[in-house]
């Protein structure tokens, strides 16, 4: 993941390199999730010493916080430094490495779990942490494994496969294809995707594949209409989902998706969501959660960077929020479209898994597993 990617960049060459980059994340991620109202923090190295900034007077706006955020930087060998650009000169920052662009990923709890997912794995679902919290729109966290939590439905079950397969087929004869909207959606996506040697073959025929599904549904066509004119690029990386926008602090230039149009993800994990579609999302769904962010960067800006998104954060909660809402209304008006039971969510969690299809039918999802 490209946020293990950044601290190992900023951190490299350092006299003491971090051990496990992978751990300080998580214990980064799980420190944001507990104190997301001082949602600053901003690895850096401060005089050949790996650092971490943290907000300025944390020890006295939240001294918990604080000391927990101490305890992980002591943990790893990190100076721990609070911001002091306010009341000091900023040279004193200027040993810091800093990254420019704003990475955001489709499930933030892969940053610390992030592995190939097999049908076997779901016999025993592996539980998942409080990085992402809640799942559908009735959730409840619960005590799971090594002292994190996990994520169970309240009050609702997930319908089984039999079900969604029986909706999907009665409302699957009503769904008709935009034929021109079709047309447009295929020329942004091929104007957008930028092709390298070593991406697969199947790139451009799963790209015809999305832009026929696409066209099934009116909200995502509007979608792909407001976006028609902005500077969105595709790039292939292999079991990925991220939108990473480019720019500064006064101005969005571009936003940069990364994809794998046969990558999708299982987003509740719950006993009876072995094979079943109800708890799955398609690499087409996928992209679509991207393209939101895309959205939400590009054609509300000002937005996005009067809320501190341009900045060196390690993760922009509310932002993440505002896409989750837009995504559930789209899934929910799709789910009525074609019958499908995508999952409604509140926060990032799940986990990828291979297919062989770029928009997948319940029956294909099924035989992912």
């Amino acid at each position: 993941m490209d946020e293990i990617l950044t601290i190992k960049q900023t951190y490299y060459g350092i006299a003491s390199p971090i051990e496990n980059v992978l751990e300080l994340t998580r214990a980064l991620n799980r420190w944001y999730l507990a104190y997301p109202e001082h949602n600053f923090l901003h690895p850096c190295v401060i005089e050949g010493r790996a650092a971490l900034v943290c907000q300025g007077d944390l020890s006295h706006l939240d001294e918990q916080a604080y000391i927990e955020l101490r305890v992980i930087a002591e943990q790893f060998h990190l100076f721990l430094k609070q911001d002091s650009r306010t009341a000091a000169s900023a040279k004193e920052f200027a040993n810091c490495r800093r990254n420019i662009a704003l990475v955001l990923t489709f499930c933030v709890i892969m940053i610390a779990t992030s592995r190939r997912v097999s049908a076997g794995d779901f016999k025993n679902p592996a539980g998942v942490s409080s990085v992402s919290a809640h799942l559908s729109m009735q959730t409840k966290v619960e005590g799971g494994y090594g002292g994190e939590n996990v994520i169970s439905l309240r009050n609702a079950h997930v319908p089984s496969a039999e079900q969604v397969m029986a909706s999907y087929a009665k409302q699957k004869t009503s769904i008709k294809v935009d034929a021109q909207a079709e047309v447009k959606i295929l020329a942004f996506l091929n104007m957008a995707y930028q092709p390298e040697s070593a991406d697969p073959q199947t790139i451009h025929a799963d790209i015809i594949e999305i832009a026929k599904y696409y066209a099934q549904f009116p909200g995502v066509v509007h979608l792909l209409q407001e976006l028609n004119q902005q500077k969105v690029v595709l790039k292939y990386k292999a079991d990925t989902w991220q939108a990473q926008a480019w720019g500064n602090q006064h101005a969005v230039d571009s936003v940069i998706i990364s994809f794998d149009t046969r990558i999708g993800a299982q987003l509740i994990n719950e006993p009876d969501c072995h094979a079943n579609p109800a708890c799955h999302i398609s690499p087409a769904d996928a992209l679509l959660h991207e393209l939101l962010h895309a959205k939400l960067m590009l054609l509300d800006s000002q937005h996005f960077i009067d809320a501190g998104n341009m900045q060196a954060n390690l993760y922009p909660f509310e932002h993440e929020r505002e896409v989750l809402i837009d995504e559930n209304q789209l899934y929910a008006e799709m789910n009525q479209e074609d019958g499908l039971s995508r999952p409604l969510r509140k926060r990032h969690t799940g986990e990828l898994f291979h297919v062989n299809c770029a928009a997948c039918t319940p029956n294909e999802i099924i035989a992912s597993r």
